[in-house]
């Protein structure tokens, strides 16, 4: 008598098509029985046997066993270290598609999350090449070098060279690596008592962050515990620090003077600032803005712009480096008289409300985590006509705008940016009025 055919694995599911990407990167796919799954490393268009899905978040996610038909989405990957560093998720997937997907996932976050009907379309801006992009990266000490941190983990990757950064910063990069290593061998020679013996627990904490402007050398610089914004002071430039990095955009020098937030695309730093002008500068109510607020403004990529274009206001920012960037930018542009540069935290203003009740025109452009709730709710209350949002998370950017359209203001334009190609974050440029 014959014996049975084996039992197909337990730890495998029925093979599945995936049929989109996700706003985390992960592809989408429906089981047998409808339920959605979440699949690690998956291109819309493979179809694919999974791991045993597992339940995180009230959701399945699921590995791939084996990919039965692989979609002609799916391309080689440029970087060695892909699949094991946490930096780039997306090396897999056609550029083209990955567009697609991010601008899907805009539009699908203002619907569902910010409970939006949308009159316009959704357009996204590609960046000019898809590697060879990036003008600012941050890396920790590893043995031998620097790296990146691994995927889903605390724990580090060694990396010698990241095809995604602009060629400065991957130069800037290397001889980073070789300064760390020098040192290590030094310390492990007994010739360096410096700390090169530290635990990994303390190597993790040595990080630098590595910036490239627009020409010249890119910087690297120690990641050190920031000094605190005096509250509610004007700012006031210093003198430009060592080794200065400049970005020049539509004419304007800005200092880069600390390893704070700035753009990161290099290739999209004229096409980004200039929509986000041109959006603001458009006349509401018949009338042309001349007067605005912004929060959260950086080193001053939109302030002087702006100003160059004949607005006055108020340019608040709470990054000691970056506002004294602003100041100094403003000041060597010859524009200082047109805008003050305030050092404080928005969020504990009292006089936000006096702000907003007084010019033509916000413009925000917050961290991840988007407005705080009661400056949502003061320019729900008292905001102007017109608001630029800048923002580099479509969920908090929904559920911002879903408050503010309680309060009458509709969404005029959406256009979206392609900051950081092989990976799934996007910038996104909302136009709100009243």
């Amino acid at each position: 008598m014959s014996s049975p055919p084996p039992s197909p694995p337990r730890d495998l599911l029925e093979s599945v098509r995936v049929t989109a990407l996700a706003s985390d990167g992960d592809g989408i796919a429906r089981t047998a029985e409808g339920r959605v799954v979440f699949v690690e490393g998956g291109v819309p268009g493979d179809r694919v046997e999974l791991a045993l899905p597992r339940k995180q978040k009230g959701s399945l996610r699921a590995r791939i066993a084996r990919i039965v038909e692989p979609s002609s989405d799916r391309v080689e990957p440029r970087c060695p270290h892909f699949g094991q560093c946490g930096g780039c998720v997306w090396q897999h997937v056609r550029y083209s598609s990955q567009l697609e997907a991010k601008r899907q996932n805009v539009r699908a976050a203002l619907e569902r999350i910010g409970g939006l009907s949308l009159d316009c379309d959704v357009e996204i801006v590609a960046s000019p090449s898809d590697y060879g992009y990036r003008a600012r990266t941050r890396v920790v000490e590893v043995d031998g070098g620097v790296g990146y941190r691994r995927r889903s983990s605390n724990e580090t990757l060694r990396v010698d060279a990241c095809p995604v950064l602009v060629a400065e910063a991957e130069a800037a990069l290397r001889v980073q690596a070789e300064r760390v290593a020098a040192r290590q061998r030094r310390a492990r020679d007994g010739r360096d008592h410096r700390g090169g013996r530290n635990d990994p627990r303390t190597r993790a904490l040595r990080e630098w962050v590595i910036t490239a402007g627009s020409r010249g050398p890119a910087r690297s610089e120690q990641v050190g515990t920031p000094l605190p914004a005096s509250e509610g002071t004007r700012a006031t430039p210093d003198a430009a620090p060592r080794d200065e990095v400049v970005l020049e955009v539509l004419g304007e020098r800005l200092r880069i003077g600390g390893p704070g937030f700035v753009q990161g695309n290099a290739l999209l730093w004229e096409r980004l600032a200039r929509e986000v002008r041109d959006r603001c500068l458009l006349p509401h109510a018949g009338r042309a803005p001349r007067r605005f607020v912004e929060l959260y403004a950086g080193i001053g990529f939109f302030t002087l712009p702006l100003a160059r274009s004949g607005l006055s206001g108020l340019a608040v920012e709470s990054d000691p480096q970056a506002v004294a960037d602003l100041a100094f930018n403003l000041t060597r542009a010859g524009l200082a008289d047109a805008v003050e540069a305030i050092a404080a935290q928005v969020e504990v203003r009292t006089d936000l409300p006096t702000w907003l009740a007084s010019t033509d025109l916000l413009l925000v452009d917050p961290p991840r985590i988007g407005l705080e709730p009661i400056v949502r709710q003061s320019i729900a209350k008292g905001g102007p006509g017109a608001v630029v949002y800048v923002s580099c998370d479509p969920a908090t950017l929904a559920r911002d705008l879903k408050l503010l359209a309680e309060h009458d203001y509709r969404v005029a334009s959406v256009l979206a940016f392609d900051l950081f190609p092989q990976t799934p974050h996007v910038e996104t440029v909302v136009r709100l009025e009243r």
